[in-house]
């Protein structure tokens, strides 16, 4: 009679700390299987679009994507809610930048982050432009990247450097190979964050 008690008692206990864990709003959520993911860039975001549903078979892409566009005008898209965001957002700006405007694309950076929030993964890719890494503003999205844990970079600008032939022939977009390889990077990475674990702990 003890022992049934005691094993009765028992599976109460453990009952009592599975609904625990599944309550508690710290628990790490992990990354989706599928879902859907958010692209905002320019030509080089709209280079990888034909291969974003092979990198990520079963998700849907959602994709406001412009050739030339410049970090403003992505903005001005963010800021209208063009398109609604999903809880991934790929984004691809800074290459059409005045490459001197490395302040305003700190600044530029910050609001991109403030308007995608601070619950959803933000996978942005380095940049390669005159046919070298944009070193300052390279710089400026690992400052980034390393104060918001939301924030993964594609190492597209160290990609290419390593492998030029990844690059079309105006060396500075990629070519089939080098898209489908930036693809698949930015899908890694989106499979490697859960939206809500984003903060840095101060």
């Amino acid at each position: 009679m003890r022992s049934s008690l005691f094993f009765a008692a028992l599976l109460i206990v453990i009952a009592i700390g599975a609904l625990v864990v599944v309550r508690n709003p710290l628990a790490p959520a992990a990354p989706a299987s599928r879902g859907t993911v958010t692209l905002v860039g320019d030509s080089l975001n709209v280079g990888i679009e034909p291969y974003v549903s092979d990198a990520l078979r079963g998700w849907k892409m959602v994709a406001n994507d412009q050739v030339g566009r410049i970090t403003p005008q992505g903005i001005t898209e963010l800021e209208a809610g063009r398109p609604v965001l999903s809880n991934y957002v790929v984004v691809s700006l800074g290459t059409n930048d005045p490459p001197s405007e490395v302040a305003a694309f700190r600044r530029d950076v910050a609001r991109v982050l403030a308007l995608v929030g601070p619950n959803r993964c933000v996978v942005w890719a380095t940049i390669w432009r005159d046919e070298r890494p944009n070193d300052a503003f390279n710089d400026v999205l690992r400052d980034a990247a390393k104060a918001n844990r939301r924030v993964t970079l594609v190492e597209w600008a160290e990609m290419v450097e390593q492998n030029p032939d990844l690059l079309a022939p105006d060396r500075l977009h990629g070519n089939e190979d080098g898209y489908r390889e930036r693809a698949r990077m930015g899908a890694a990475a989106v499979m490697g964050c859960a939206p809500a674990q984003s903060v840095t702990p101060g």
